[in-house]
């Protein structure tokens, strides 16, 4: 798996704080509400037939759309470091976001979270990306198993394709502003700069 890894955003030593392409991921919510990451890719099967801990529940699964993903650390921790984990059912997860707030805007769901997370799409992708009108964006982070559709988003909102010229490496504020349309997720904000100038 090193072999695949990008030292440009962070330590392929930290094995568990990896995502390598886009299979389908699940996530667990346990009952704290904390979010744990299986970064293996699963099958739907694998998904549903999970043998959950008391009190938590799935999230997914969804297909991840960057070629790679890294967490810098686990929600909390004072400094970057490999992450949490926990084996559930034969399968190893990662502590890796925390929710701070929720709300409803139109047809969306907005959520704060606790995360430390970078992307990289790479060259020659086109990625569909959020667009919040104010100079910034949320790139995309996972995708639903139907087409989007019309929604209504909050005012100035708008959804655009982009295509790279150059691999686009996202990192993620904390916290981060995490959008849920029909199943699909954005996460961001970015400076609208910093895509523009990989495309």
């Amino acid at each position: 798996m090193n072999g695949e890894l990008e030292p440009r955003l962070g330590n392929p030593e930290w094995r568990d704080s990896w995502t390598v392409g886009l299979g389908l991921r699940m996530e667990v919510i346990d009952q704290l509400g904390q979010v744990w990451l299986c970064h293996e890719p699963v099958t739907v099967q694998q998904a549903h037939g999970l043998a959950l801990p008391n009190g938590a529940s799935l999230f997914g699964p969804s297909r991840a759309v960057a070629d790679l993903a890294y967490f810098r650390r686990s929600p909390g921790a004072i400094a970057d470091g490999p992450l949490d984990t926990m084996e559930i059912d034969g399968l190893r997860f990662s502590f890796v976001g925390r929710p701070v707030a929720v709300e409803r805007v139109e047809d969306v769901t907005v959520m704060s979270i606790d995360k430390h997370h970078t992307m990289l799409y790479a060259a020659g992708r086109a990625i569909d990306v959020l667009d919040f009108g104010d100079g910034t964006v949320a790139t995309p982070a996972w995708t639903g198993s139907a087409p989007i559709g019309d929604v209504d988003l909050p005012n100035e909102w708008t959804m655009r394709a982009v295509d790279l010229g150059v691999d686009l490496i996202a990192v993620i504020p904390n916290p981060a502003t995490v959008v849920m349309i029909n199943g699909f997720g954005f996460h961001g904000p970015l400076p609208i700069a910093q895509l523009e100038s990989g495309s």
